[in-house]
């Protein structure tokens, strides 16, 4: 028979990264760690780590042992406290990735409420899209947060959620004054990797300005310190100036509200569970919080997006 007990130093194990880490959550020794997985992989006939030099990695029908595992604990959770009672259980994890450009591009407070989802222990790293998008396909992610919407080529079995859409605004120390054209100032420009690099030249072309360009930054808070510091032109996110524009440090030239670049979320349509459903809602209720009466772009009722 299935032993429930063998399912728990599983879950554990299995979000904890090593028997090690399991062995200290859970106050027993490794070699207990170890004899109550490969008991539960006898049950099963299957084998859910695949040991490596650098420590355990799931195997796929771990990672679907784990997906049923969540599940399971998550609802034994509320059965508890719809009982009246309290258990120390595990919180379980969120495991969300967040791509290079929004974590550079976005203030951390924006991202807070991630934080703060009951019964719940985020897990976050950053990386290219692209590559977060195929660790959640391989399962090994539930939520992913980009500075884009996916091509069309792989978002097949994704939902994806605008959470906002940001202003990008023109910046510069309010003692500059601009020349019609602008070839008195010096950019700072997005690397074409991002896509706010796009949005930004086409707004240039599209009103005939020409600054010349003096430098690459993937940033935006260092894009805004060297306005600060070096007297450049930059477009930032209205979020990331705003003190500095509230302090009267710099003025705004121009405003964009992009047509691609957002805040969106991505994850598995069909098996999310529902942490990931609540913590969508809960970083769009607090966008909507934090945008109310301004002119960044937000979509806080529509439908999912699924391909």
């Amino acid at each position: 028979m299935l032993n429930f007990n063998h399912l728990y130093y599983f879950h554990v194990t299995a979000s904890e990264g090593s028997i090690k880490a399991a062995s200290d959550r859970l106050g027993v020794t490794q070699p207990t760690v170890s004899e109550q997985l490969r008991m539960l992989e006898r049950v099963l006939d299957v084998e859910l780590f695949e040991r490596t030099p650098t420590g355990l990695k799931l195997t796929h029908a771990g990672r679907q042992a784990l997906e049923y595992t969540k599940a399971m604990f998550l609802a034994g959770e509320r059965l508890v406290k719809a009982l009246g009672r309290t258990l120390d259980a595990p919180n379980v994890a969120l495991r969300v990735g967040m791509s290079a450009g929004m974590a550079r591009t976005t203030a951390a407070d924006f991202l807070m409420p991630l934080l703060t989802v009951e019964d719940c222990r985020p897990s976050i790293r950053t990386g290219e899209l692209h590559e977060m998008l195929r660790s959640m396909r391989a399962r090994e992610l539930d939520l992913v947060l980009g500075e884009s919407e996916p091509a069309e080529i792989t978002r097949d079995g994704f939902a994806v959620e605008l959470i906002y859409r940001p202003t990008l605004v023109a910046i510069v120390l309010t003692d500059i004054e601009p020349q019609s054209d602008w070839k008195n100032l010096s950019l700072l420009e997005y690397p074409a990797t991002s896509i706010y690099h796009w949005e930004v030249e086409k707004f240039l072309n599209d009103h005939h300005l020409e600054p010349k360009v003096q430098g690459e930054v993937d940033d935006t808070f260092l894009m805004l310190e060297a306005v600060l510091r070096g007297g450049f032109v930059a477009f930032v996110p209205r979020s990331v100036a705003r003190d500095a524009i509230r302090s009267k440090r710099v003025k705004v030239l121009h405003a964009i509200s992009p047509e691609a670049a957002g805040v969106y979320a991505i994850y598995p349509g069909h098996e999310a569970l529902q942490l990931v459903r609540v913590a969508v809602e809960r970083l769009i209720e607090n966008a909507r919080e934090r945008f109310e009466g301004t002119d960044d772009l937000r979509l806080s009722a529509a439908p999912s997006s699924r391909a």
